[in-house]
């Protein structure tokens, strides 16, 4: 996987992607407090996103909407494609979808600014829900609206599960069931877009670090460089980079 990151204004961040898969494998995207448009063309093989127990095949030249706090799975199959996101933290202003949308008919032109892609989906039409929970139970569903208002503070999974009175083995079950991905790896990556949008509007990695809930500093730098593909300093304004991972 080859990508270029650029902050294009203080509070935005653009990334242009290339995704060579040989095989079948499963990607997992959380958007936290951000907003998330990407278009995708796929020049070779399949992308299909997990909607609950169906799938949701996408066409060779698609949109994904993920409004704040959504998770997506996507299967990669054999595939070949390219993609340009934007992501920042939308205006209390802009109406949301309340799940992920994949979006089949999108203008075939690329994005630079904030302004166009907030202009784009305003026009973009009504769109194929793809957020990974399509009937979460109400142990998921409140187990995720907790870490979703408590992320950054120290509550522990297992403070979770005393809340909703079941043993924190039962709980990370029953959310990897319908989220896809366990209790702690979804705060990890909230922590990880928050600590992003903060970085792109100026603040410094050591105050992020401590905002976004991570009270070790070489921890924070650990789960970020796994997740974000390096380290916080490369996403602050006036930098850009290319990686390949």
């Amino acid at each position: 996987m080859s990508r270029h990151v650029a902050v294009v204004e203080p509070g935005t961040l653009r990334i242009e992607q290339r995704t060579r898969i040989a095989r079948a494998e499963i990607g997992t995207d959380v958007s936290g407090p951000a907003c998330v448009y990407a278009q995708v063309r796929v020049a070779r093989g399949r992308v299909a996103y997990l909607h609950g127990d169906t799938r949701v095949v996408a066409p060779s030249r698609f949109a994904v909407l993920l409004p704040p706090f959504v998770v997506v799975q996507a299967v990669l199959e054999r595939c070949d494609a390219t993609s340009t996101t934007l992501v920042f933290v939308p205006p209390p202003s802009l109406a949301l979808p309340p799940v992920a949308l994949l979006l089949p008919e999108t203008p075939d032109m690329p994005l630079a600014r904030r302004a166009e892609m907030l202009e784009r989906t305003g026009v973009v039409g009504e769109g194929i829900p793809i957020s990974r929970e399509r009937d979460p139970s109400d142990i998921a569903l409140r187990a995720k609206t907790t870490l979703d208002t408590e992320y950054s503070t120290r509550l522990t999974i297992a403070d979770v599960a005393r809340r909703l009175d079941v043993s924190p083995a039962r709980l990370s079950r029953t959310f990897k069931g319908a989220y896809g991905l366990p209790p702690v790896r979804y705060r990890h990556q909230i922590r990880i877009m928050d600590a992003l949008m903060r970085l792109t509007a100026g603040a410094a990695p050591v105050d992020v670090s401590l905002d976004v809930g991570f009270e070790d500093l070489s921890r924070f730098y650990k789960v970020f460089r796994r997740m974000a593909c390096g380290v916080p300093g490369a996403y602050r304004p006036g930098r850009s980079r290319n990686a390949k991972t």
